[in-house]
Order: C-alpha cells, then structure tokens, then sequence
C-alpha cells in the first residue's frame, strides 16, 4: 500500500471510530467495523484513488458493516441505534473530531496499565493485534484476549461516550499521559526480550502525544510530556554501538544527536512555562534538556 494512503488511514481510522461509537455506543462492534472498512479502503483506493471525502467514506463503509452486523443479530441489537446509523450519508460527515474521547475512553481508570496500553494501540494507534503481541513479545491470542477483555471492562462501567467533566479531566489527562509515557518507556528501553529498544513503539508514543498536545495546546504538561519524549529520543542515534550494546551518555557522539528535535523539545518545554503548576513530566524534561544542551 502507497505510504501516503497507509499515513492517511492511521489518522483517520480514530476519528472514524470516534463517530462511530458516539452513534452507536457499541466500541466493540465499532471498532470491528472500522477495522473492516479500513481494510475495504486498503484495498480499493491504490487501484481507484483516494475518494474526495475519505473520512466520510470510510465512515459510511463502517456504518453499512456495523448495519449488517446487526441485521445477523437482530434479538441482540437495539433497533433505534439501526435506525440512527441508516441515516448516515457521506455528505452528513460531522465536524467534530473524537480522538481525543477515544483515547480518554481506552486509558479508562477501570483498566489496567497494560490493558489500557494495548487497547490505546490498537484503538487510536490503528496498530493490528498481531503487531502489539509481538512488541510486547506476547502471543497473538494472548493479546486479542487483553484487547477484549479491555472492551468488556469499559463496556460494563457503563462510561458514556462523552469529554469528562471539568471535575474529571485532570485525573483523566493524568491517566492518557500515563499510558502514553509507559508506551514510549517500553519502546525507549525495552522491559521484555533481547532488544534494548523498540523504535515502533517509541516512535507510536510520540505521535499519539503530538496529537493530544495539539488538542490541549493549554495544558503545560502534555507539551513537557512532547518535550521530554523528544528529548530522550534525540539520542538515540549515539546510544548503542554497532554491537547494540548500550553507550553511556558522557561516551556519545553528540554529532548524531537529532538536533532538531532537541530544539522542538527545548521550544516546548519553555512554552509550557506559566501553563498551570509544574508536574513531573516538566521536571524530568527540564533534566532532559540540560543534558541535551550540555
């Protein structure tokens, strides 16, 4: 698939899966359905082009699926949730993005870290079953089973599909930065297998938080959260040798540091200065910094 059309698919897939669940309620279903629909596009838009409104089609295309999901299982599905997505046509796309409910909604406080790191991956992430049981050195069906069991959780706390109240988002952002720093840690120094590091994941965690960062542009501190991801990551060219063995940070050579993004970690982290009190992940991009500009 053209590289152009897999980045378009990775960020639209949450967006669409957001709709969809806020419709419908049903994650589970959703997000099988969006699964599928991504695969439809993989499929038919390298051959007939990218459609004129492909968050729209892809959002048409889950709905059918989730229609005909249903229409198999009629004594288990609400007939109103039904009505409600026949009605959605390509031209009644909603301006709103979901994202960022999503992500909430997968790093719920009912679930544990791992469960709700697996299911943000795959949720938001748009990574496969298989490509998170094999980051995290786990089998297939090991990881599906988390995955699910995850859903079921959120599913059983009866957590409607909606922002938390002004009461609940600080502990919620707490939580999404949370998982977000454990994904990164996991990819930046792997706690499992032979590797010492895992780029896909590290690199996964810095997009996420990019996202987020852009959604709360006021919150000081998931741009620190940014910065010190970009900071610890800059390094990672000079830290292990030819061996893959690791090199001590006063042995590196400087000169293979990516140096831009210590300067976009360094111009966040003094962004963030006066956006609310200073957390811990402002603390340790502070560190990070003097090292980086040592």
């Amino acid at each position: 698939m053209p590289q152009p059309v897999e980045d378009l698919l990775r960020e639209l897939a949450p967006q669409v899966l957001g709709a969809l669940v806020r419709r419908s309620g049903d994650f589970g279903a959703a997000e099988d359905a969006v699964q599928e629909a991504l695969l439809a596009a993989a499929l038919h838009w390298p051959r007939d082009g990218v459609p004129a409104e492909p968050r729209g089609w892809l959002l048409q295309t889950a709905g059918r699926r989730m229609i005909d999901q249903w229409r198999s299982e009629q004594s288990r599905r609400d007939r109103e949730r039904l009505a409600l997505l026949e009605e959605t046509r390509v031209g009644e796309v909603p301006d709103r993005d979901d994202t960022l409910i999503l992500l909430f909604m997968c790093c719920h406080p009912a679930l544990t870290p791992a469960s709700a790191i697996a299911l943000t991956l795959r949720a938001v992430g748009g990574l496969t079953t298989a490509e998170i049981a094999s980051a995290f050195l786990v089998g297939e069906a090991t990881m599906g089973q988390r995955i699910a069991r995850a859903k079921q959780r959120i599913a059983a706390s009866g957590v409607p599909f909606r922002m938390p109240t002004h009461e609940e988002q600080t502990a919620r952002v707490r939580t999404v930065l949370h998982v977000l720093y454990l994904i990164f840690n996991e990819g930046y120094a792997s706690s499992t297998g032979r590797e010492l590091q895992r780029t896909e994941l590290s690199a996964e965690a810095i997009r996420l938080t990019r996202m987020v960062q852009r959604m709360l542009s006021a919150d000081g501190e998931v741009a620190s959260l940014l910065a010190l991801m970009l900071l610890i990551d800059a390094r990672r060219p000079a830290r292990t040798n030819a061996a893959g063995e690791l090199i001590p940070l006063a042995e590196q050579d400087r000169t293979l540091w990516d140096h831009a993004q210590v300067a976009e970690g360094v111009a966040l982290l003094n962004g963030a200065a006066g956006k609310g009190p200073v957390g811990e992940y402002r603390l340790q991009a502070a560190i990070a910094a003097v090292h980086d500009q040592a």
